[in-house]
């Protein structure tokens, strides 16, 4: 990967974006970031974001159980942690109980990512292999919106590179590429 470029594995961003008419572009920030609130801080700087709110920084968790592959959850800042057994037995159809033994561990993501660059887009090589499913969380108030996501990759250059595109688009094109992987819940 070259310096603040997408892997080649999530090209398919930008070509099912354009095909469902989409627009999405890289940004290259001043300065690193890891969290979404420094993320948020960072883009006010600039008149042209002076209006964002937290909820427009939009991150993906990645939730491990005892080496089983990962279950992805794509979902705006919302200053408050995500909760598997709130989400799991809704979507995936698991007990509350085996839902509560998914967690979050910063040490172990997916390939082509670290912590603090956590996407939402993975790598095609991923998916059925490292993560089983991806659960995005609709959220109306910023459905139609431009919004901030990380893009991965493993270098210190990309904790100052994220992606605009509006946030539906998110979905839909993991729904394109992902197909049935890819679930939709509005909590």
């Amino acid at each position: 990967m070259l310096h603040g470029e997408l892997h080649k594995e999530q090209q398919y961003i930008f070509k099912i974006g354009e095909s469902l008419g989409y627009e999405s572009k890289l940004v290259y920030h001043t300065r690193p970031t890891i969290t979404c609130a420094e993320k948020l801080d960072l883009l006010r700087e600039s008149p042209e974001f002076n209006d964002w709110t937290l909820d427009r920084i939009v991150k993906a968790l990645y939730f491990s159980k005892n080496g089983l592959p990962f279950v992805g959850v794509v979902t705006p800042e919302f200053e408050r942690n995500v909760n598997p057994k709130d989400i799991f037995p809704k979507i995936l159809g698991m007990s509350r109980s085996k839902s509560e033994r998914y967690w979050i561990n910063s040490a172990l993501v997916p390939s082509g990512m670290i912590w603090g660059t956590c996407s939402p887009f993975p790598l095609i090589s991923s998916m059925g292999v490292e993560i089983k499913d991806i659960i995005f969380l609709g959220h109306p108030p910023i459905r139609d919106k431009l919004v901030d996501v990380s893009v991965g990759g493993q270098s210190k250059e990309m904790f100052q590179t994220s992606m605009h595109i509006p946030y539906q688009a998110i979905y839909e094109i993991l729904r394109e590429q992902f197909g049935e992987r890819i679930k939709f819940f509005e909590g």
